[in-house]
């Protein structure tokens, strides 16, 4: 037996014929229970914590118009009368819930199963502070800025504490000290979420005497192109605050288009975030320099600072390329579907040629607007394919699938070429939108309403007509809808009174896609003439996919008169399967012929 969602209990359903006798006051009928048409939570296995409050509610009708009662149960035992209750968690373990909807004869329920734990309390964290050195130097007389920026894991709610050699001195995040002593100073600030802690502390020197001895110059080990674009890896060897010794308060890391090599250089240069804290001097320090342009040749230089604003040297220039942006994708033949072998793209000054499958990449690309140009011939002309030049705008990573369509060789002479006889075929006029085509995505969900007349089974012949396109595209073009209908489709209808059969298209998405179309057919087809029927269905799938009409006699999508050929010529399958080969929004006047 399947189980739904809707906690059918138990159906019973009056014939037909005993509709009459279906009414509240027959002895005859027979009570069904409640139905439940909805219920959260949608899940029925939950987890939850002590202190979380879950909100449980049944949305129910009765099928005999009964009134209905909703009741829940906490391991059978009863606590709340209503649709909606709100449980407050107030202690661990598992139990289950119920909730039970009656009519006062018969009940339909809804179980869920819960388990309760206390929740874990993790201490707040010190993500950064200020200074970042731990044993700063004051001259006293002067002050200095402490700080700290804490998260806690859970977001409960932080207070701060600075106390000045175990003396409580603030209770803000943000802490001014002035020296007034000399000596070493215990500087510590507490955070709390009012259960844990976490606390950091700074050994504070105290001093009469300015420093002016700055710290060594700082020399750059390595610099490279880094992972992602606009990135550069870099390393230096750490430095002291005074020389070689002590810890300098900072490092700044410039760059600029141009060497570094005087202090009007570093002054017109770019700082760059996320510079780490000091290490011992004579350790190895890295750092990815970000958010710098793709694919450029980039200066880098590192200074030091410390406690007394005494700065490192210019250290001597130091240049990388930045990581470049990578795009590709595959050029693709338009009527096969297939890569093309030996396509040149073309972006910039920068050319490729595609692999054997159509394929092509460009890497280490700068940020640059222009046009991407695909073709198949180096001379002017056509080719074996329409060239076509598209806008584009360099992205990381960027999938850029080009479909090129074909110098199909028609078999109509009503057009000038394939790429003519394409655009005629499918161009939308009227709509305020530069793309020449608004196909629809497939599958297409397609409605066929059931009617017979004369010996013919219209929708048993309209199915097997939509069915024939799959072999055209080789996918699934028509899908089966059911009600409720979804909301783009292609439906069917009747009429016995109009001239011609006809496709309207009903609704139009905001940007004038289709969205519901209907295909009205006469009802003037008997069985005897089911193949004409047939070749009038395929006509109007064809303005359902996409088609207008053809000046050719010799096709089914001809306008005027009725089709004089059974089935879709080459040349109409060709531009079918052109039209879905291209995305959605192609706008194929980008198409060129030399």
């Amino acid at each position: 037996m399947q189980r739904y969602n809707l906690a059918v209990l138990a159906v019973s359903l009056c014939t037909v014929l005993a509709v009459a006798s279906c009414g509240s006051n027959d002895p005859t009928r027979v009570d069904r229970p409640p139905v439940v048409n909805s219920y959260s939570p949608t899940t029925r296995t939950l987890n939850a914590f002590v202190g979380d409050t879950l909100q449980f509610q049944i949305d129910a009708f009765d099928p005999d118009h009964d009134a209905l009662t909703t009741s829940y149960a906490i391991d059978d035992r009863f606590v709340f009368d209503g649709t909606t209750w709100n449980y407050v968690i107030e202690d661990t373990g598992a139990v289950s819930v119920r909730g039970t909807v009656s009519d006062g004869e018969h009940t339909s329920y809804i179980d869920w199963h819960l388990t309760t734990s206390v929740p874990i309390n993790l201490p707040p964290v010190i993500e950064t502070s200020l200074p970042q050195e731990a044993s700063p130097v004051l001259v006293i007389g002067n002050s200095m800025n402490f700080a700290v920026i804490a998260a806690d894991p859970e977001l409960d709610a932080l207070t701060y504490s600075f106390a000045v050699n175990d003396s409580l001195v603030a209770t803000q995040r943000q802490f001014v000290y002035k020296a007034t002593s000399v000596g070493i100073k215990r500087i510590r600030v507490v955070v709390s979420d009012g259960d844990k802690i976490a606390w950091h502390d700074w050994q504070l020197k105290v001093t009469t005497v300015p420093d002016n001895i700055p710290p060594a110059t700082v020399l750059i080990t390595l610099a490279e192109t880094g992972q992602e674009p606009g990135e550069i890896n870099i390393e230096w060897t750490a430095v002291g605050r005074d020389g070689m010794s002590g810890l300098p308060s900072q490092y700044q890391v410039r760059t600029s288009p141009v060497p570094v090599l005087t202090e009007a250089d570093w002054n017109r240069g770019s700082d760059r975030p996320n510079v780490p804290a000091p290490a011992q001097p004579g350790q190895t320090m890295r750092m990815v320099v970000g958010g710098l342009q793709p694919a450029r040749l980039t200066y880098i230089a590192v200074r030091a600072i410390d406690d007394f604003a005494n700065i490192s040297a210019l250290p001597p220039p130091v240049q990388a390329v930045t990581r470049g942006m990578r795009f590709g994708g595959r050029v693709i033949d338009t009527v096969t579907w297939q890569g093309i072998p030996g396509a040149t793209v073309s972006f910039g000054i920068q050319s490729k040629t595609t692999g054997p499958d159509g394929e092509f990449e460009f890497t280490e690309q700068g940020l640059a607007e222009g046009t991407i140009v695909v073709r198949d011939e180096l001379n002017p002309g056509v080719g074996n394919y329409f060239d076509y030049t598209k806008p584009y705008t360099a992205k990381h990573l960027d999938v850029v699938n080009l479909y090129l369509i074909p110098n199909y060789q028609l078999t109509t002479t009503f057009y000038a070429d394939f790429l003519d006889f394409f655009r005629r075929m499918t161009d939308v006029q009227g709509i305020p939108y530069s793309a020449d085509q608004r196909r629809r995505d497939l599958p297409v969900p397609l409605y066929i309403r059931p009617f017979e007349k004369n010996g013919l089974d219209y929708a048993q012949a309209v199915r097997e007509v939509a069915d024939e396109f799959d072999a055209i595209l080789g996918v699934r073009v028509f899908s089966v809808a059911t009600s409720p209908l979804p909301a783009q489709r292609v439906e069917t209808t009747y009429n016995g009174t109009i001239e011609r059969d006809q496709l309207e298209v009903l609704t139009w998405s905001a940007d004038w896609y289709p969205l519901v179309s209907l295909i009205t057919f006469r009802t003037v087809y008997n069985a005897g003439n089911v193949e004409g029927f047939k070749v009038i269905a395929r006509h109007e799938f064809g303005h359902a996919l996409g088609l207008n009409h053809s000046f050719d006699t010799s096709h089914i999508m001809v306008g005027g008169p009725a089709p004089s050929v059974q089935h879709f010529a080459t040349d109409e399958i060709a531009v079918l399967r052109t039209f879905y080969a291209i995305p959605r929004g192609w706008n194929v006047r980008y198409y060129e012929r030399e």
